[in-house]
């Protein structure tokens, strides 16, 4: 089965279908809610163009080079249940770390789901997919002993 790769903000993602709608691509790069975000379509280089929810996209197209979403307005997330507005919908660890005002070389985050944490100290380039209300929690890194 041929899969259909696109990249969202320079994340790739795919598609089993060649036909997407804009909903379906907001939804696959897990920007929710899908009204919440901006889609555009960057096409040859002609620039940036928007695409509605529910317009239908031909991966198969010849120029697509890719979409870029953003949201309509500033999103809240919490590290240390501190409130800190963002303006992007992907952030790394250590760009949520120096939004929040901490060193990202001598902390690590960790993102609260629930009762679960996921923990970013070995992976402080992971492109978090930012979304209203996310809580996550600044742990500091331990010195290294040299023996």
């Amino acid at each position: 089965m041929e899969k259909f790769i696109f990249k969202v903000n320079r994340q790739k993602f795919e598609s089993v279908d060649a036909i997407i709608t804009g909903k379906e691509i907001l939804e696959k790069a897990d920007l929710l809610p899908v009204e919440d975000y901006e889609l555009l379509i960057k096409v040859n280089e002609k620039g940036f163009e928007p695409v509605q929810l529910d317009e239908k996209i031909d991966l198969k197209g010849a120029g697509i080079e890719g979409f870029f979403a953003k949201p309509y307005k500033k999103l809240i997330i919490y590290v240390d249940d501190e409130p800190i507005e963002v303006d992007e919908c992907f952030l790394t660890p250590n760009e949520i770390l120096t939004a929040s005002g901490k060193n990202a070389s001598g902390f690590y985050l960790k993102q609260i789901s629930g009762h679960r944490e996921i923990s970013y100290k070995n992976d402080r380039e992971h492109k978090v997919a930012i979304k209203n209300g996310l809580k996550f929690s600044s742990c500091k890194l331990e010195p290294t002993t040299v023996s």
